[in-house]
């Protein structure tokens, strides 16, 4: 397929115009890291077992990149800590209750879009993947589950000084079993 000079041309300036707005409004564009503690929401699903909804405490550390006020990309290490329950009622057995947990491990990268409500609160939604491993446990036979699923999540951030943001965040993971969400409160600090 061959492409007109007018298509080249075309697509060169939308080029060099992204090029040149990111080069323009780079007002904030400095590398950031953070650290976040929450809860875990699970839905583990246990087969013919049953299922369970449970929360459990989970800790993330993240670094990013503002290219400007509007944009960032952010990695983040997820340690969504183990949700247990004592017993669940056995839906092939009634009156034999099973115990079961999960816990969770993944690594995510995301697309951030910002958008400055005041000098101090931003609203921020971000679009990714998280690669995921999971363990689920049924009694005492232990299973294993893993993946890369769509991510994303709301937040909100209050800036305390230029470099010391505090940052409260939603954030749910397409994953299919277990199914996870995640709410948060942290601190960011942005690297001049």
């Amino acid at each position: 397929m061959k492409l007109s000079i007018v298509q080249i041309v075309f697509s060169r300036v939308i080029f060099i115009s992204f090029i040149a707005f990111v080069n323009t409004t780079s007002v904030m564009a400095d590398p950031y890291v953070g650290v976040a503690v929450g809860t875990a929401s699970y839905d583990v699903d246990l087969g013919a077992n049953g299922s369970f909804e449970e929360d459990g405490t989970a800790t993330k550390i993240y670094a990013g990149y503002n290219f400007n006020k509007y944009y960032a990309a952010e990695v983040t290490i997820y340690n969504f800590s183990e949700a247990s329950v004592g017993a669940v009622e056995n839906p092939i057995s009634p009156g034999s209750p099973i115990s079961a947990e999960a816990s969770m491990k993944g690594f995510g990268a995301y697309a951030v879009g910002m958008y400055p409500v005041s000098k101090e609160v931003n609203l921020s939604a971000k679009l990714g993947v998280l690669s995921w491993d999971a363990d689920v446990r049924i009694n005492t036979t232990n299973a294993e589950n893993d993946g890369t699923d769509v991510a994303y999540g709301l937040g909100i951030s209050y800036a305390f000084t230029k470099e010391l943001l505090a940052t409260a965040e939603w954030e749910a993971f397409d994953s299919d079993n277990p199914e996870l969400s995640m709410l948060s409160i942290g601190f960011k600090v942005i690297i001049n």
